[in-house]
């Protein structure tokens, strides 16, 4: 059993070795496993020599069809034909791919009455009527058999030994044609690398020069962007702080941030998600779907916009140049790592700037990429955070949510005097109902009824699941009666013919959040001894 794996494993790598051969010679279309192809990979001056290394092999063997084949590891392509076309087969249809790597001619005057050809599709009418077949392998100079030369004929027909040797001498001549094609492309493509270092090395060699003549002039301004960038790093709200380094870096009067957001209206905006220099309560957004905006030729150029005079530019918003006022500014792209455009990033001057300095312009990309990434990373620590707050199946928030809102709800409560209601809901016979139609089953149950009780719900009101079919509700400014009626809609809305029972429990100064839940699980436990479908008040 070792000895046979181990002959696999050879037969596996001399066949990815045979393979690796045929592409290199770059006369196949397409990727090596990206599947058949029809279109060779041959420039039209070697195309027509195989063509014509093909008319002489039907010519020498005196049949209307020759064929030149090269085999991959999925399919036979031929790249040269006299008396058919070009194209592409199925490896598992061809008849060369039966026998030629054993690198050895084959000639079969009748196919039909061999059993190793007659069942092939090309010999038993289903694609063709194949009858005398006769194949000789291209052999690489390092041993790797190709592909076939092929002399094929609707007729039977035995060719001579002479035949055979020419046929033989022009598959010789096909390999040498190969042979110069993947030298001629080799040769080709090495020009190519050439020029590209030579290029890339004129290049790199300019921008060194570049660099080098804007050292000194970048200096402080790099010394301050390296203190902008810990401070945005360390910053507790990164987007006001990126603001703070623009506007400074700058020079200018006030900065802003805008993203992208979906409004009440359901039509999607830019809106300043941070400012610093400006009115506390002004009014900086832009209508995505407006014509003009210069936030938005940032926005959606993606690409640094720079003007002087604001006022007198036809991209301009009145409405956002009254609120900012803006004489000159900046809008910078804040570009994710993946190229999607998160937010703009806006520089405000209430004088006139009249040109902006190229080093100035480099280092506010350079924070705009930056803030990119921290803005990044603060979302992602946002959404992880939600994650650890949600239940994964009903996307309410989770027991570890439910005791941080109980214990702030108490708080509020303690601290302003109003009321707050608790309540724990169980779905009725929730087992009986998993037993009946399957966990699936149930699972949609628990996300529906989750997703009716938060219709009832008003905002500032929590549902969190509190385990298994068990859910607790925090209802903030609510008495017991109002709750209630509250408790009385959830139950009506329990999906499936479901029913619900509910304890509801009102806070009391100077108790916690842990004892009035106690109290509402009481409730509940109480409405269950009474026969279920019930809300009970502790």
């Amino acid at each position: 059993m070792a000895d046979a794996r181990e002959v696999d494993r050879f037969e596996r790598e001399v066949e990815a070795q045979r393979v690796a051969a045929v592409h290199r010679y770059r006369l196949l279309g397409g990727t090596p496993g990206d599947g058949p192809r029809t279109a060779p990979g041959t420039d039209p001056g070697t195309q027509e020599q195989i063509d014509a290394v093909a008319r002489v092999a039907a010519a020498v063997a005196g049949v209307p069809t020759a064929v030149v084949n090269l085999i991959d590891e999925r399919s036979q392509c031929s790249i040269g034909a006299a008396g058919a076309p070009r194209g592409t087969i199925a490896r598992g249809e061809s008849l060369c791919a039966t026998h030629f790597t054993a690198g050895e001619p084959v000639h079969v005057p009748d196919a039909s009455r061999e059993p190793r050809y007659a069942g092939n599709p090309w010999v038993d009418g289903r694609r063709g009527s194949i009858r005398s077949y006769t194949s000789v392998p291209l052999i690489s100079p390092d041993g790797h058999v190709l592909g076939t030369l092929c002399a094929l004929d609707g007729e039977p027909r035995r060719l001579s030994a002479g035949q055979l040797a020419r046929l033989g001498d022009l598959a010789g001549v096909l390999v040498a044609l190969f042979e110069r094609h993947r030298q001629a492309a080799l040769n080709a493509q090495l020009a190519v690398d050439a020029e590209h270092q030579r290029a890339e090395a004129e290049e790199q060699r300019a921008l060194a020069q570049a660099l080098v003549a804007r050292e000194q002039r970048r200096a402080e301004q790099l010394a301050a962007l390296a203190r902008a960038s810990r401070a945005v790093a360390s910053a507790e709200d990164p987007r006001e702080a990126i603001c703070a380094a623009a506007r400074d870096l700058a020079g200018a009067d006030a900065a802003y941030l805008m993203q992208p957001e979906r409004g009440p209206d359901g039509h999607g905006r830019l809106v300043a998600t941070a400012a610093v220099g400006f009115a506390e309560h002004a009014a900086l957004s832009v209508d995505l779907t407006a014509g003009r905006a210069l936030p938005l030729s940032a926005f959606r150029g993606a690409r640094q916009v720079f003007v002087a005079d604001v006022t007198g530019h036809p991209d301009a918003d009145p409405a956002l140049v009254e609120a900012s006022g803006t004489v000159s500014g900046l809008w910078q792209p804040v570009l994710l790592r993946a190229g999607a455009c998160t937010g703009v990033l806006g520089v405000v001057w209430r004088r006139r700037v009249p040109a902006l300095e190229e080093a100035l312009a480099s280092v506010l990309h350079t924070l705009a990429g930056q803030a990119a990434h921290t803005i990044e990373r603060a979302e992602l620590l946002a959404q992880l955070r939600r994650a650890s707050e949600r239940d994964p199946l009903t996307g309410v928030g989770n027991r570890r949510y439910w005791n941080q809102v109980a214990a702030r709800e108490v708080s509020d409560a303690e601290g302003s005097g109003r009321p707050v209601t608790f309540a724990l809901i169980d779905l009725d016979h929730f087992k009986a109902y998993n037993d009946a139609y399957g966990h699936p089953a149930g699972d949609d149950l628990l996300r529906e009824f989750a997703s009716a009780a938060q219709r009832q719900l008003r905002e500032g009101d929590t549902l969190a699941r509190w385990g298994g079919e068990e859910f607790a509700l925090a209802l903030p400014g609510r008495t017991v009666s109002q709750a209630r009626a509250v408790a009385e809609r959830i139950r009506a809305a329990v999906p499936h013919a479901q029913t619900a029972t509910i304890g509801l429990a009102a806070w009391t100064p100077g108790t916690s959040a842990s004892t009035v839940l106690a109290r509402a699980d009481a409730a509940l436990y109480r409405g269950k001894r009474q026969g279920r479908d019930t809300t009970v008040v502790a």
